[in-house]
């Protein structure tokens, strides 16, 4: 047996002793990747538009850019590409615009995304492109996310807080309550907060009644929302943790993006 072949079959059995091992190190990767039982991501205020700049308000840090939301959108996705669901948190367009949400589609085709109504949100391009229902769930393993429509604004606005929004109609009410009935463990996606703006951890008083209901069900363990920008904040209350979720697009946090691992 010659030394030229000896050398050979040492070479060789290097080479599938490096595979085997690259094998075993893959397999243990992905195994850690995936390693929870369901993940979910969240994305909050999209503004998709054509405009360059948008100034929101007194606060010098809520400075968006609806026009870069291509990229940013497509960079939140990427870093949710593992997530078993993931969902909107409303304000997906800046202003009213077919052309803009058949975009946020087309960006998002190969992934199991959902999407939430917010205040910017015309009703009639949400529903005939983005999501046919303005409430809704989806269940998924022992968990079921319940998405709510809260963007509307109260039919009487005297003394309640953030302009008026936040109204939940009574059919939409009831339908809630009818979902919470359910031996799953509860997760509530929704465009506007339930605290007084500008003191997170506070619930407006025209907020106490859902706080009860998602309280006395038992079930609901995360509510996200987005809607104020700049906020990255968890809040826990009476065993509920509350989520504020920052705009994709606002300069300090463009591409953010939220998971949660269960």
């Amino acid at each position: 047996m010659s030394n030229n072949w000896k050398l050979s079959q040492i070479k060789i059995n290097i080479l599938f002793f490096g595979l085997f091992l690259f094998l075993i190190l893959s397999i243990g990767y992905l195994k850690f990747e995936s390693s929870s039982d369901l993940e979910i991501g969240f994305v909050a205020d999209i503004h998709a538009g054509d405009q360059s700049y948008r100034n929101d308000g007194a606060d010098p840090e809520n400075i968006i850019f609806p026009d870069r939301f291509e990229k940013n959108f497509r960079n939140a996705l990427l870093g949710m590409r593992r997530a078993d669901l993931i969902f909107t948190l409303g304000d997906n367009l800046n202003r009213p615009s077919r052309k803009n949400a058949k975009k946020l589609t087309e960006i998002s085709r190969s992934y199991p995304i959902y999407w939430t109504k917010g205040n910017h949100d015309k009703l009639n391009h949400f529903q005939e492109i983005l999501s046919k229902e303005r409430y809704y769930y989806v269940d998924k393993k022992d968990w079921r996310v319940i998405v709510l429509d809260n963007s509307a604004t109260y039919p009487d606005t005297t003394g309640i807080d953030d302009h008026g929004r936040g109204f939940i109609d009574e059919d939409q009410l009831n339908w809630l309550k009818e979902k919470l009935k359910t031996e799953k463990k509860v997760i509530i996606a929704m465009h506007i907060p339930m605290f007084v703006p500008g003191n997170p951890g506070a619930i407006r008083k025209d907020y106490e009644y859902l706080e009860e209901i998602f309280v006395k069900s038992g079930n609901v363990k995360h509510v996200f929302s987005g809607h104020w920008h700049i906020y990255d904040k968890e809040i826990e209350k009476d065993g509920i943790v509350y989520h504020l979720i920052p705009s994709l697009s606002l300069e300090s946090k463009q591409g953010f993006y939220s998971k949660i691992e269960l």
